[in-house]
């Protein structure tokens, strides 16, 4: 076993075992100092280290934050909220959630949803009485799931579309995941609600409404938002358009940002919040995993095998397991470069099952990541290793299940 893999164990470990170490340790002082770890034995150089980091991804991530925490400040949560909670019946507040929040996801990515999905989730749990844990938890399963219908909707989907260079990318994913996604979604929604309910009131979550801010500026952050979905959306429709200029993820969210830091009066305070820890796990996490890569231990697992990468069996079985332990956009990455021929069945199981892996472990997916980080972030003690595993289980099954099966049942009829 090379040092990597087993730095990269050990991570994996420790993050599982966090509820029982020191409340001070957070999720990212462990995948950091994994990082540090592997630089200090030379398992990996600075120069590779710099290069591992998936740079235009922390970039746009800056830029959701940025986003998200001045929309935070217009009130607009809270407006959110009481928009939702304004319905009389609790299935129906917490259907019109899970349709924003999942919308959000198809529209933004699944981390942006993440980010403006827990202060609006927190006020829920405080109006609602219901227990902070399992609505978080639901709200991971929502933007996940939800991302799975667009080619945008997630980083490892957006790679997909890429290599795909599909005529109509819309459509194609939603002939191909629309329907195994509403079948999740439902079902998820249905067995983790019976969770929600708690005993004890759930008044301190940590979390003020910030509803008439009279200081806050409310048009560059909307105008940012703005910008974020028309640019997205335009890059979208026009990435297979030859001749122009195909701005990445990162330019897309920095321009998109740029009148929040070039306008806003509160722009220092806005860039002090942004969740720098999450940006810290996850380029430390960049790191771990291109320390991996050049150990060669997965491309060994995928490729001297001897197996056939394209079969849907070894689509399902590699890209959901191998993403628990690399995280699901690097295991795309490589999985499209060692494919020979990228067919849309083979693209699309492989979109669906490492999106819906991301159900499984808090560290399966960067959504995961951001809501809980979030959540400790507005003081609120979030969901451990194991709860999140055990109420995901049943969720990650039927997710595998559905995406598999339809997927299968589909490509039988294009032949």
């Amino acid at each position: 076993m090379s040092i990597s893999l087993t730095v990269s164990a050990i991570i994996f470990i420790l993050i599982a075992a966090r509820q029982w170490l020191p409340s001070a340790v957070r999720i990212w002082h462990i995948m950091t100092l994994g990082a540090v770890a592997l630089l200090a034995l030379r398992q990996i150089t600075l120069k590779d280290a710099f290069f591992a980091v998936d740079w235009d991804l922390i970039l746009y991530l800056f830029s959701v934050f940025s986003i998200a925490s001045a929309l935070y400040d217009t009130g607009i949560s809270a407006q959110i909220s009481k928009r939702i909670l304004s319905r009389k019946k609790p299935n129906t507040i917490l259907a019109s959630y899970v349709l924003i929040m999942a919308v959000c996801a198809a529209l933004l990515t699944n981390d942006a949803a993440a980010v403006i999905g827990v202060p609006i989730a927190l006020l829920m749990a405080r109006d609602m009485n219901w227990g902070v844990v399992p609505l978080l938890i639901l709200l991971c399963a929502t933007v996940t799931i939800g991302s799975m219908i667009s080619p945008v909707g997630n980083p490892q989907n957006i790679l997909i579309a890429n290599a795909g260079r599909f005529d109509n990318m819309f459509l194609v994913f939603a002939e191909w995941i629309f329907i195994p996604a509403a079948i999740t979604m439902l079902l998820s929604i249905l067995w983790l609600k019976r969770f929600l309910k708690v005993d004890e009131p759930s008044h301190n979550v940590g979390i003020q409404p910030r509803e008439d801010n009279e200081i806050a500026q409310k048009w560059p952050p909307l105008l940012s938002a703005a910008l974020l979905v028309i640019l997205i959306a335009l890059g979208s429709v026009l990435h297979n358009v030859e001749g122009i200029y195909h701005p990445t993820l990162g330019q897309i969210g920095l321009v998109a940002c740029s009148p929040i830091y070039l306008a806003s009066h509160e722009r220092r305070r806005i860039l002090r919040e942004v969740d720098w820890p999450t940006l810290f796990f996850f380029i430390s996490m960049f790191i771990v995993t291109g320390s991996l890569l050049k150990s060669g231990s997965l491309q060994f697992f995928l490729h001297e095998s001897g197996i056939n990468l394209a079969k849907p069996e070894t689509v399902t079985f590699a890209s959901f397991f191998a993403s628990q332990l690399f995280s699901n956009v690097p295991v795309v990455e490589i999985y499209l470069n060692l494919l020979h021929e990228h067919d849309t069945q083979t693209l699309m199981m492989l979109s669906a099952i490492s999106t819906v892996a991301g159900n499984l472990f808090i560290i399966s997916a960067a959504s995961n990541v951001i809501v809980l980080q979030q959540a400790e972030k507005f003081g609120v003690q979030p969901f451990n290793f194991w709860q999140f595993f055990l109420l995901m289980l049943p969720v990650s099954v039927i997710s595998v299940a559905a995406s598999y099966l339809y997927i299968i049942w589909y490509s039988s009829l294009q032949t």
